[in-house]
């Protein structure tokens, strides 16, 4: 952030204190009769985090800057906010406000370093209001590091199809400011890749400043902030023999792909012992294939919530090579590939077919066998996986 440093002091008085004033507190969302502010959270070391409060004031009107001495009209909003986060409610349609907020220690000791703004806040009328679209709907759409943001078109949009769209973004860190990742967009949803940060990230969205006739179009109140998966560290322990570089094949594929891009982000890994040799296998591979393309195994985003990977009982590679490229629409452990019979041995695999159905989200088992006498649902292994946690609780 670039901060601009305003110090108040009194010549009149040089024994007042001078009170300096930071201007990086941002405005996450304004209603007609709501604000959301936002600002840096104090540097702490991680034990003492918990400690910090921060003392949030605003005003109506005015300016942002004031001494020590000078109430100036701020009122107390908080005093006990563990958050760099706030929305002051009950405020007046289309009114200008000022926030300030400092930060306060264990002992609600504070200092006379205050965080503000510059320019002031405004509420939006309920005219301005009514033009905004709803919040975004945000998903997981089983990719890697990836989220799925769709949004409704607006009722009073003459053509809705054919309307344009301005997208912004913020990660869910205090004070970070909102950015456009797409000026005018067409559609009503999209996927947003590389999204690494484990605090989460917003999204808020308008119809483009290009399809306002005259005034200008305001934004949506902000989805909630969500976390975009990735590979999680039980995926990554079960498929360790793979090494710290490992990769899995795709069919249909030449070059293998990075274990982060086969399997993160999805819900569900399962694990697949099968062999070209075994009838039972033959019988039951397409039955598996039918549900791994069908709707069931989708997310919103078009993804799947559910990766296969075939660990091949085949006895060498070219009954493997056959038996993959002709049967299997997934992802699976080079033949030759040492880590095959490690996980192999890992789920202790006696016979074949064995399909072994693995949290996404902890790399723990959920289901030993779904290959045999249970469905494939994947509304059964949420539940499961549930318990799971719900125990370990």
């Amino acid at each position: 952030h670039n901060f601009k440093l305003v110090s108040n002091s009194n010549t009149q008085n040089p024994k007042q204190t001078t009170v300096t004033h930071i201007m990086s507190v941002i405005l996450v969302d304004a209603r007609s009769d709501s604000l959301t502010v936002s600002w840096p959270a104090a540097a702490a070391a991680a034990a003492e985090q918990e400690n910090v409060k921060y003392r949030l004031e605003y005003k109506a009107g005015g300016d942002s800057t004031t001494t020590e001495a000078e109430n100036d009209g701020f009122t107390l909003l908080s005093d006990k906010l563990s958050q760099p986060q706030a929305r002051k409610r009950n405020l007046t349609p289309g009114t200008d406000y000022f926030f300030r907020v400092k930060a306060l220690d264990g002992d609600n000791n504070d200092n006379d370093t205050w965080i503000t703004h510059s320019e002031p806040f405004s509420c939006l009328t309920t005219d301005q209001e009514s033009t905004s679209l709803e919040a975004p709907k945000v998903s997981h759409p089983g990719l890697n590091q990836t989220l799925h943001i769709s949004w409704n078109s607006s009722s009073s949009a003459a053509d809705a199809d054919a309307s344009k769209y301005e997208l912004q973004m913020r990660e869910n860190q205090g004070g970070t400011e909102w950015k456009t990742i797409a000026p005018s967009l067409s559609g009503r949803e999209v996927k947003k890749k590389n999204l690494t940060s484990t605090l989460g990230y917003q999204f808020r969205v308008r119809l483009s400043e290009k399809e306002a006739a005259s005034a200008p179009y305001f934004f949506s109140p902000p989805s909630e902030a969500v976390v975009a998966r990735g590979l999680s560290a039980g995926i990554q322990r079960f498929f360790g023999s793979l090494g710290s570089n490992g990769t899995l094949l795709r069919n249909g594929q030449k070059e293998p792909v990075p274990l982060a891009d086969a399997l993160g982000g999805k819900e569900f890994v399962l694990l697949y012992a099968s062999a070209h040799w075994c009838p039972p296998c033959r019988q039951f591979t397409p039955m598996l294939a039918n549900w791994y393309k069908s709707a069931s195994n989708r997310t919103l985003g078009g993804g799947r919530a559910a990766e296969i990977v075939f660990l091949s009982c085949d006895h060498d590679e070219d009954g493997f090579r056959g038996y993959f490229q002709s049967s299997h629409p997934w992802m699976a452990v080079d033949y030759e590939d040492d880590a095959r019979e490690q996980l192999l041995a890992a789920i202790r695999v006696q016979g074949i077919p064995r399909l072994v159905v693995l949290s996404g989200k902890t790399g723990r088992i959920l289901v030993d066998n779904a290959a045999v006498g249970q469905p494939l649902d994947i509304n059964q292994w949420r539940a499961l996986e549930q318990q799971q946690q719900g125990k370990k609780a």
